[in-house]
Formats: C-alpha cells, sequence, structure tokens
C-alpha cells in the first residue's frame, strides 16, 4: 500500500514538473520574443524623425551607402531625389506641413527598397535602388502629388531627382553632392518645379575596374 502510494506521488510530482516545465518554456519564448520586438521596436523609433515619420539623415545616409555599393556589384542604377519645402512669404513650414508631405511621398514609394529620408530642416530625400532614367517621369509624379495637396496655400515644393549608373565612382557622397547641387540648380532657375538630370545607359561602359 505504501510502496503504492509512493508511486502515485512519485507521478503526480512528474506530472506537476512536467507542467511547470512547459509553462516556464511557454514563458521564456514569450519573453524572448517580447524582447525581440521591444529591441527592434527601440532601433526604429532611433532611426526615424518623430516629426515627419521619416528615416533620420544618418540612418538614411547609411542606407544610400549600402545601395550605392549594391549598385555597383549588381551593374544597376540608382536615383535619389530631393524635395525642398518652402513657403513664398518666408514663413517656416509647420510640423503638420511636413507630416502631411511626407505621408504622400511614402504612398508613392510601393517597392520594399524604397526609402524616405528627412535630409534637412525642410527637405527631405528619396532613394529609388534600380531605377533607370525614366525615373524622372515618377519625379514628376511624387512632385504633382504634394501640389495637388497644398493648392489652396502658398507652399512652394522644388523636386531634384538624379538617376546614376553603377559606375566605380558612385557612393554616398558623389549622389549626395550631385542631388545637392541639382537641387540648389533647380531652387535659382526653377523654383517650384522638377529638375531631373540623368546618366544614361549608353554612357555607361560595365568593363570599368
Amino acid at each position: 500500500m505504501i510502496q503504492t502510494l509512493f508511486i502515485v506521488l512519485s507521478v503526480l510530482l512528474s506530472l506537476v514538473s512536467i507542467g511547470l516545465t512547459l509553462r516556464l518554456n511557454r514563458i521564456n519564448q514569450a519573453f524572448s520574443e517580447y524582447r525581440l520586438w521591444a529591441e527592434n521596436e527601440i532601433e526604429r523609433v532611433s532611426r526615424t524623425d518623430t516629426a515627419t515619420g521619416a528615416l533620420k539623415y544618418s540612418a538614411f545616409y547609411d542606407l544610400l551607402s549600402s545601395e550605392c555599393r549594391r549598385a555597383v556589384r549588381e551593374f544597376t542604377p540608382l536615383t535619389l531625389m530631393k524635395l525642398d519645402v518652402r513657403h513664398l512669404s518666408g514663413e517656416e513650414p509647420s510640423d503638420a506641413e511636413r507630416y502631411q508631405v511626407s505621408e504622400i511621398l511614402k504612398q508613392r514609394l510601393s517597392r520594399p527598397g524604397d526609402q524616405l529620408g528627412r535630409c534637412g530642416e525642410n527637405q527631405l530625400c528619396l532613394l529609388l535602388p534600380s531605377t533607370n532614367e525614366h525615373a524622372g517621369v515618377f519625379a514628376k509624379v511624387c512632385h504633382q502629388a504634394v501640389n495637388d495637396a497644398f493648392t489652396s496655400s502658398d507652399v512652394q515644393f522644388t523636386l531634384a531627382a538624379c538617376t546614376f549608373q553603377p559606375t566605380a565612382n558612385l557612393t554616398a557622397e558623389m549622389a549626395s553632392e550631385m542631388v545637392n547641387e541639382t537641387l540648389e540648380k533647380a531652387l535659382n532657375e526653377r523654383p517650384g518645379e522638377v529638375l531631373f538630370h540623368a546618366e544614361y545607359t549608353h554612357d555607361f561602359n560595365p568593363m570599368y575596374t
């Protein structure tokens, strides 16, 4: 009788131990998943500009550097755009206006690799990997979209866009410098419009060193 009772108690203790182990495993798994989510969320927030929801410039520049290297490695063109937002009255755009512009541009980015970044107090950048010289059409679509949303205000949008072929000198620094020069030219000569510059495929020789 005592031996039978001992066996029953041993079985019960084993079942309780198994149950506790399974429960602890589920708790540990849930905790690991939550920790991973929290770490990813912290990283996302640290990389995102709170006023616009776009990437901060440092994070955007890192991606631009990576995509330039990828473009050269895979022989695919890359497009970089920069949008300047300003009031004709000289008044600074509000946070609500900056956010609205950002949301409009995000809606136009349909591919996973496309990125939007804040690259100045009143400027947003668009990174479009694996594009070609016809990206100028997309630049006009983006420009028209933001203009349509602000028809009743004095906000002026000037957009510079550059498509680069995957030559050996394609770097984030070079691409940024070129799009900045294009934007400066647009602001001086064609404010409120789109200025597009493209390196065409017939100018590109993949047999570079």
